[in-house]
């Protein structure tokens, strides 16, 4: 019976060690997951314009990192249709050679209706610019994300599609403008001063 006993000894040891961790661990899941939050300013320099515009009520959104190859593929699809040049490679894939777009308008083939109910689907978290241009996310998950952005007006339109690796427990900061922008067409070009007449 002896025997029996040291036998088994080390069966009872390992279940001990189990249930002191589980026992040890199991606060460790119920924790407050960490969040973080994103802020920043959206500005434009328009070309009639002598400063940078503060961009209010623009629409903004938060979503996984698949939305930015799915935003180019559709904003390709959109060049496609007004005489892209492909080229054909020899396995049969299609190779943009030349994009061929009259952008006399500003405006020309840039659907941001399209682009923008493509980032609401995949959106986690959206949000609106303030009258001054400022706009903030919060309680987002830390780690890797896209961005997408958009305005337009009767001078100018623009889209932004950026990704944001945001860190726990912080204020993430991201500003946007003209300089990070995916896209940006002004419409009317800066007036020269008239001369004084005589």
């Amino acid at each position: 019976m002896k025997g029996h006993r040291v036998k088994f000894q080390p069966v009872t040891l390992f279940g001990k060690l189990v249930g002191a961790s589980l026992f040890l661990t199991w606060p460790l899941t119920w924790a407050e997951p960490v969040h973080t939050s994103l802020s920043g300013t959206a500005t434009i320099q328009l070309k009639n314009s002598d400063s940078p515009q503060n961009l209010s009520g623009m629409d903004l959104a938060i979503a996984p990192p698949s939305l930015i190859p799915e935003i180019r593929r559709l904003r390709m699809e959109t060049w496609r249709t007004d005489g892209l040049a492909i080229q054909r490679k020899p396995d049969g894939e299609e190779q943009p050679v030349g994009i061929k777009i009259d952008f006399s308008d500003g405006y020309k083939n840039l659907d941001l209706k399209a682009l923008s109910q493509v980032a609401a689907n995949l959106a986690t978290s959206r949000t609106r610019t303030e009258t001054n241009g400022t706009f903030t996310f919060t309680n987002l998950p830390p780690g890797r994300h896209a961005l997408y952005a958009q305005y337009k007006s009767r001078y100018a339109v623009a889209y932004w599609l950026l990704e944001v690796s945001l860190a726990p427990g912080k204020t993430n900061q991201l500003d946007l403008s003209q300089t990070n922008a995916a896209e940006i067409f002004n419409r009317f070009d800066k007036k020269s001063p008239t001369p004084p007449s005589r």
